[in-house]
């Protein structure tokens, strides 16, 4: 057998346990969400303290990556990377690194797996053969713990996580690969934009649908705009006013609202799966249709908003301490 032959061969006879494995690494991920956070806690604590001992002003890039060449060596770690303004050019970066080999327990397992298929062929397939297997698993891995962390580290302002890490009014946490392929947990943007900048934004995300996704507006007026159908997922309003805003059919899933002030806005038919609207003031606002499940509102001002019956079943409430 030729080794193009063996090596489809190999990938044959694996592909059921990948397929499993990614269903296994899953289910074993959602159950992980307080170790994830805690990688997370950790890497920040660690970033604070090199920042301090090092004399780093701030940082405004944090990237939080599972190394292919610690893979390799049998290391199942995190590494987090901290960069000022100069982005790559950053000659003083914050390097940290979290331990933890239970998080990574499955992917392991998949390595003993591919390791041991690959012995019956000889030298047609090799180690470096079942290693790229093992790095194909990992865009999966990354995009799913991706989907539980923009969740867990939403509140990582109450929770503390970053404080210890001077940051500039715009910075960003994301993770995955080293320099490549990331995903955005967090970000921030605290500076003031102007009336025009948000109709700029709206008007570019009719031929950039991506455009407005963990978009931050922080303060200012958000007003007079139609989004119909516009992708807006995890994106910010703090301490803003909203005014006469058409949000009708808008995909708005994971979107903060913090403080926020809402006047005759329409999110009519939209998703709003997640959404956050505590310390918001209301006034004529619409969300008829909307999908509000685990959306927090204030518990005062749920009475006067409209919500339907069904809609009512699936909120959270606000009353000031916890939803």
């Amino acid at each position: 057998m030729d080794r193009a032959a063996a090596l489809q061969e190999y990938r044959d006879a694996v592909q059921e346990r990948r397929a499993e494995f990614r269903k296994d690494m899953a289910a074993y991920l959602a159950g992980q969400g307080d170790e994830l956070e805690d990688v997370v806690r950790t890497a920040m604590k660690l970033v604070g303290e090199q920042m301090a001992e090092t004399g780093k002003e701030y940082v405004c890039t944090l990237c939080i990556s599972l190394l292919k060449t610690d893979l390799i060596s049998g290391r199942y770690r995190f590494m987090c990377h901290g960069l000022d303004m100069r982005w790559y050019l950053d000659d003083e970066p914050v390097e940290v690194y979290v331990e933890d080999r239970e998080l990574l327990a499955p992917l392991r397992q998949l390595w003993g797996v591919l390791e041991q298929e690959r012995q019956g062929y000889g030298g047609a397939v090799n180690v470096y053969d079942a290693r790229n297997l093992l790095f194909e698993e990992l865009p999966y891995i990354d995009a799913t713990i991706c989907s539980i962390l923009r969740w867990r580290l939403r509140d990582w302002e109450e929770k503390g996580i970053f404080d210890s890490v001077p940051r500039s009014p715009y910075w960003m946490l994301k993770w995955g690969e080293y320099r490549d392929r990331t995903e955005i947990l967090v970000q921030t943007d605290r500076v003031e934009k102007d009336a025009t900048a948000w109709k700029t934004e709206v008007a570019n995300a009719a031929h950039e649908p991506e455009a407005l996704i963990f978009s931050y507006w922080y303060r200012g007026t958000c007003g007079g705009k139609d989004c119909k159908g516009l992708d807006m997922r995890f994106s910010t309003f703090e301490e803003a006013l909203l005014d006469g805003v058409a949000f009708l059919e808008c995909n708005l899933e994971g979107s903060r609202f913090r403080k926020s002030t809402l006047s005759r806005c329409c999110f009519d038919g939209s998703n709003l799966r997640g959404a956050d609207f505590r310390g918001c003031s209301f006034e004529g606002t619409s969300f008829a249709g909307a999908n509000l499940e685990a959306a927090v509102f204030p518990a005062e001002s749920v009475p006067f908003l409209g919500i339907g019956a069904e809609q009512l079943q699936v909120i959270l409430l606000d009353r000031g301490d916890k939803a």
